[in-house]
């Protein structure tokens, strides 16, 4: 998920927006140097939650002129998304990251665009929302999908901003197959779609914690990233 040479102060989640907003809006922000107003992405972790990982990335975010959140969406909630326990917490999960989008904003009169980068159930999240918010200019979707959560994936698609699809054709967690699905039913719609598989890419390829961790795809992917964001959000 990182970049070489990367490197971030910041490894731990903390509170970031005001007493009293519920749900909390927790993680790390990394901005560029000056102040400015600058295009902001938040970052949605997988099923295993935080790691610094994310920070990092946040960081490299930074680097190129994005205000990043690596956001802990899971703090609240406090389960294992990938129980029985999760779907119950879908909305709870969504809130946070409308609370996000709106903690990003606070202080700029005009709305800065945002875009939503996920992973696994993170990506299967920012899918679920994007459509609803109207400051989400950019959704990067890594090997995750649509459908889930309260709407179905037609009306998840329905007005989706731009998406760019990252997903390894042997995944066994998240088939690519609902790449393939997600992909269809956008076009389906006239959405901008761009996506990229790649061969013989395991669940987690650019997750430096797992076992399918692959230093060349985690740079590309970092890469493709960064430059469908400028693309669409950095205009």
């Amino acid at each position: 998920m990182r970049g070489e040479g990367v490197m971030s102060s910041a490894v731990e989640p903390r509170q970031l927006s005001n007493v009293g907003v519920q749900p909390t809006v927790r993680g790390m922000v990394q901005a560029p140097p000056g102040g400015a107003a600058t295009p902001g992405v938040i970052l949605l972790t997988g099923s295993s939650g935080w790691k610094t990982a994310y920070a990092e990335t946040a960081s490299s975010l930074a680097e190129v002129g994005f205000t990043a959140l690596a956001l802990d969406y899971l703090a609240e909630t406090g389960c294992k998304p990938s129980t029985e326990e999760g779907p119950r917490h879908w909305l709870a999960w969504q809130a946070t990251v409308r609370n996000a989008v709106a903690y990003l904003q606070e202080g700029h009169r005009q709305p800065r665009p945002i875009g939503l980068v996920g992973y696994s159930l993170g990506a299967f999240l920012a899918i679920s929302i994007a459509s609803d918010l109207p400051e989400v200019n950019a959704v990067v979707d890594f090997f995750g999908g649509g459908g889930h959560g309260p709407k179905s994936l037609e009306d998840q698609v329905r007005n989706l901003p731009p998406l760019l699809i990252l997903h390894g054709d042997r995944d066994s967690v998240v088939p690519v197959t609902s790449a393939y699905q997600l992909r269809d039913a956008a076009l389906a719609h006239s959405r901008h779609v761009e996506m990229h598989v790649y061969p013989g890419a395991e669940h987690g390829f650019n997750a430096p914690w797992s076992p399918h961790f692959s230093k060349e795809e985690a740079l590309d992917s970092l890469a493709r990233t960064i430059q469908f964001l400028q693309r669409w959000l950095q205009r």
